[in-house]
């Protein structure tokens, strides 16, 4: 495979015209709005191109003109990609790609309908919307990593300043809701949304929504797009609450949870994924994190504790932060047992 350079990413963009109608971030990165990385297999005559945003990887093209390349590919695609692919490839996962344990992840694709705007909500009181602007980040509130966060992907925090769209909502000097454009393509866009779990079902993440939608309509961005797990009752409520409909269901491809809150995933779904990625990593190593997070959502504490206790010896190359941090593991937080590994490991990586 052949890593091209930003100003010949028009030679991929045949073979990516189906993935870049679906997902406004290969757009993005094809026209230089979003940072990203491409692969071709020929310089003259390309089959097959592979892009890189984030942990979000995108293979298209012919599988059957570009066979010459699976080896290829499986040196460039890691084994923790988050990978959408094009229909004809779906069946030869296991040719071009290390991880063998990735299952399919249902997504659900929302679109604002034509001539369609959200209804304005009002604040319950003590909170206050604010755009995602300069003024913002010099005020440095709280919690601001939750915008600068946003500026990752782009070329520069003046790029999404300048390009981007988002409000965010603040209480007592926090940021405690946002939503944004995760990616911006001409008059296309992607939307995303967060709060922060101690203000949630507030309707918060409703009114940034509404409040992004209508600056974006605004600036002459119609084509708003809002793509979530099959899974996450919370962000597909937001979506049609803010005046969007259902305009496809894909599917993409990982080893990690298909949820992102606790509640989106059954007793008898966790369960499954926790026995499949212990199996995974005896091959994976870091499989072992999602399968705790899956055996903690259950309630399953002491499995849930052995694996992260693995992880930890085996030498898990992984933050001390990202256990902390992952959503899976909330519940054990307070665990003395929980609060020792994490100790352990951190203690680990500053040797």
């Amino acid at each position: 495979m052949y890593k091209l350079e930003q100003k010949a990413y028009s030679v991929a963009q045949p073979l990516l015209n189906t993935l870049s109608t679906q997902h406004v971030a290969v757009a993005a990165v094809l026209d230089g709005t979003l940072t990203g990385d491409i692969w071709i297999d020929d310089r003259v005559d390309p089959a097959v191109a592979l892009l890189a945003n984030g942990d979000a990887f995108y293979l298209a093209g012919d599988p059957g003109r570009g066979s010459g390349s699976f080896a290829d590919l499986g040196r460039e695609i890691p084994a923790w990609a988050y990978l959408f692919v094009d229909d004809p490839w779906v069946g030869l996962l296991d040719r071009v790609w290390s991880n063998a344990f990735a299952r399919p992840h249902p997504r659900i694709r929302f679109g604002l309908a034509y001539g369609r705007q959200p209804e304005a909500a009002g604040l319950p009181e003590g909170f206050r919307l604010a755009p995602i602007d300069r003024a913002l980040v010099e005020a440095a509130p709280g919690n601001v990593d939750t915008v600068t966060d946003l500026f990752e992907d782009w070329p520069s925090a003046d790029d999404f300043l300048q390009k981007g769209v988002g409000f965010c909502i603040l209480h007592d000097g926090d940021i405690v809701s946002h939503c944004a454009t995760d990616s911006v393509s001409g008059d296309r866009c992607e939307l995303g949304v967060g709060t922060e779990p101690d203000f949630r079902r507030l309707g918060l993440g409703g009114i940034a929504a509404a409040a992004t939608i209508s600056e974006c309509v605004k600036r002459g961005i119609h084509g708003i797009e809002w793509h979530t797990h099959a899974s996450n009752k919370g962000s597909i409520a937001i979506a049609r609450n803010a005046g969007l409909v259902e305009t496809d269901r894909h599917f993409a491809y990982s080893g990690n949870l298909p949820a992102e809150n606790i509640g989106d995933l059954d007793a008898a779904t966790c369960k499954d994924w926790a026995l499949h990625l212990e199996k995974a990593s005896l091959e994976i190593g870091w499989c072992r994190f999602h399968a705790a997070g899956a055996w903690a959502l259950i309630g399953e504490r002491d499995r849930a504790l052995a694996n992260i206790g693995k992880l930890v010896e085996g030498g898990w190359e992984g933050e001390a932060e990202w256990l902390e941090g992952y959503w899976a593991l909330a519940s054990l937080i307070d665990d003395p047992q929980f609060q020792s590994l994490v100790a352990r490991h951190r203690q680990a990586q500053a040797v």
